[in-house]
């Protein structure tokens, strides 16, 4: 477009906004500038105006642009976000919104914008394309922290070695995961689920419940009596 603004239209527009500043000139001589590639001289133009005329929407969408085309994407963000806020229907505001996420891939939120944006104007079917590819990518980066996030253990508190007594300790205590539900190895071949006394439902009656005669022999554990002291 830059090559249909001549630099008489130029001067014109500049001529105009320094006899009768308003609103609308500062938009319009701001906006050319930023057609004709003078960016920084645009912005210069809509931050004078912003400071007269505070939250102007037409000359803050025209330092949105200017930001985006800039590569400021934050600070356009930023400004297409106050549009937003005021005229929540600005279908600048909301295309900018959505295309600017979808740059940034942040794709939740391009989605949103999109959607609001195809709400009030459903006949632009490059942003119903990039909708759909939003919608695409959404869903396979939820699947992906879905999927990452089931081979992380809640807590390292939470994780007991998976072995036969340790189930079975478990179970007497009625405290058991369903991790364990799971077939673990066995600790030794002499136990069994048949010959121990660890059925479930049968917790022992002290702690030596859960050694076998054997092991407290071995290990001289015997039970107390606190009759005999």
């Amino acid at each position: 477009m830059a090559d249909d603004i001549s630099r008489q239209d130029l001067e014109r527009i500049e001529s105009e906004w320094v006899s009768n500043p308003s609103p609308m000139l500062c938009a319009r001589l701001a906006d050319t500038l930023r057609h004709m590639g003078r960016l920084d001289e645009s912005r210069q133009v809509a931050d004078t105006g912003l400071r007269r005329w505070k939250n102007n929407i037409s000359i803050t969408v025209v330092l949105a642009k200017c930001y985006r085309d800039s590569g400021l994407l934050e600070k356009a963000l930023e400004s297409f976000s106050v549009v937003n806020s005021t005229q929540p229907q600005n279908l600048v505001a909301l295309v900018n919104l959505a295309e600017i996420h979808f740059q940034k891939e942040n794709w939740s939120e391009a989605v949103n914008y999109f959607e609001e944006y195809l709400f009030e104007h459903p006949g632009d079917e490059e942003a119903r394309d990039k909708l759909e590819e939003a919608r695409s990518r959404k869903n396979s980066s939820t699947q992906i922290a879905t999927e990452t996030e089931e081979d992380i253990p809640e807590h390292e508190d939470d994780v007991f070695p998976k072995t036969e007594r340790m189930n079975k300790v478990l179970e007497s205590q009625g405290i058991l995961k369903e991790a364990f539900s799971e077939s673990v190895e066995m600790e030794s071949d002499e136990y069994s689920l048949e010959d121990d006394l660890f059925i479930v439902g049968n917790s022992p009656d002290s702690l030596l419940g859960f050694f076998s005669d054997e092991e407290c022999k071995s290990l001289k554990l015997e039970s107390y009596d606190a009759e005999d002291e």
